[in-house]
């Protein structure tokens, strides 16, 4: 995939990053939808959308 997205620290609390708009229509989120982000074993970022 060719997206690339700037990871933020607005308020110093949290860090920030917007999910390509061509990502989440594929996906079929929805804004509120809850996403879970987990680490695999060759340090992958898995995002999956809590049930």
């Amino acid at each position: 995939m060719g997206n690339k997205s700037i990871l933020q620290y607005p308020n110093k609390k949290q860090f920030i990053i917007t999910l390509p708009k061509g990502l989440v229509l594929a996906k079929e989120w929805k804004q509120g939808d809850t996403l879970e982000f987990s680490i695999d074993t060759k340090g992958n970022i898995i995002i999956k959308k809590s049930k």
